[in-house]
């Protein structure tokens, strides 16, 4: 009998952790995923709808460089190339990618991508080019043995808590991102009612701080006289 099949057999953890280490991978990939959809797709449309919605009253756009990027983005309405379906499909193939090779998720596969296949898919992915995914997708195949879990219950168990960390970073930059600009705004920008308060907010406030208006010469001369 191996030593791998008798740690299998033998330590009553095992079955637990193997479990406890595949949940934990989901949950990082699903993480990893949410994060580049919101970098690459999302977050650079939410900022030109923002501008499209209130473009035409902010007066701060070179005081913010968040505010000089989603003004440049502005002009790019609809983001993503991709049909409804055909978007679908892309973000599940570039989420079996991360999976078999992002450096967070699987180390060893990610050490053993001699082609860089991990840089074309973000590339291909941040394009919306579907067509090179399923490509890439193919020829990751190989890298799945590399990708899965490791048998000893040391490796395993520290692999375990690798995964942990690892997720638990991805949520913090997450949590961080949800708060920030534009990120902060994607619940709010298909609110009719609130865009429309926000448009009322700016005016008053750009009538707040505007220079006084100088009153004309006869006006002047009327109130002497």
């Amino acid at each position: 009998m191996s030593e791998t099949m008798a740690q299998r057999l033998i330590h009553p953890a095992h079955a637990q952790l193997v479990e406890a280490a595949r949940a934990e991978r989901r949950a990082l990939v699903r993480a990893l995923a949410i994060e580049a959809d919101w970098r690459f797709h999302d977050g650079p449309e939410w900022a030109a709808r923002y501008w499209a919605a209130f473009g035409d009253l902010r007066r701060d756009v070179d005081s913010a460089p968040e505010l000089r990027l989603g003004a440049a983005l502005a002009p790019r309405s609809g983001w993503s190339p991709l049909a409804p379906v055909e978007s679908d499909q892309a973000r599940a193939i570039f989420r079996a990618l991360l999976a078999a090779l992002h450096p967070q998720v699987a180390p060893r596969a990610a050490a053993a991508d001699t082609e860089g296949l991990w840089s074309l898919a973000v590339r291909a992915y941040r394009g919306g080019d579907a067509a090179r995914l399923r490509e890439l997708l193919a020829r990751a195949q190989p890298n799945a043995a590399a990708a899965r879990l490791p048998d000893d219950i040391v490796a395993l168990r520290s692999e375990h808590d690798r995964l942990v960390g690892a997720r638990a970073a991805v949520d913090r930059r997450l949590a961080e991102l949800s708060q920030s600009f534009p990120f902060n705004l994607r619940d709010r920008l298909d609110d009719a009612d609130w865009v429309r308060r926000q448009r009322l907010g700016l005016r008053q406030v750009l009538e707040f701080v505007a220079p006084p208006r100088r009153r004309s010469a006869q006006g002047d001369r009327q109130q002497v006289s």
